[in-house]
């Protein structure tokens, strides 16, 4: 099998058990749930990780 083959199953692997964690994760209620704090966590997420991502993507596809 060619390494795609193999990294596209590996990536559906993790995905599925990202969906199974945050499924998991959602169903407990949070009493010390605080709005601004929920939504700096998901800019962090989204400015810094999202970017980060494609650049290891990038790199990867680049010298595999």
């Amino acid at each position: 099998m060619e390494l795609l083959h193999i990294l596209i199953i590996l990536v559906i692997i993790i995905c599925f058990f990202a969906l199974a964690g945050t499924i998991f994760v959602t169903k407990r209620l949070d009493d010390n749930y605080e709005r601004q704090k929920s939504f700096s966590s998901l800019s962090y997420i989204y400015f810094i990780g999202l970017p980060a991502t494609i650049l290891a993507a990038v790199l990867i596809w680049l010298f595999i």
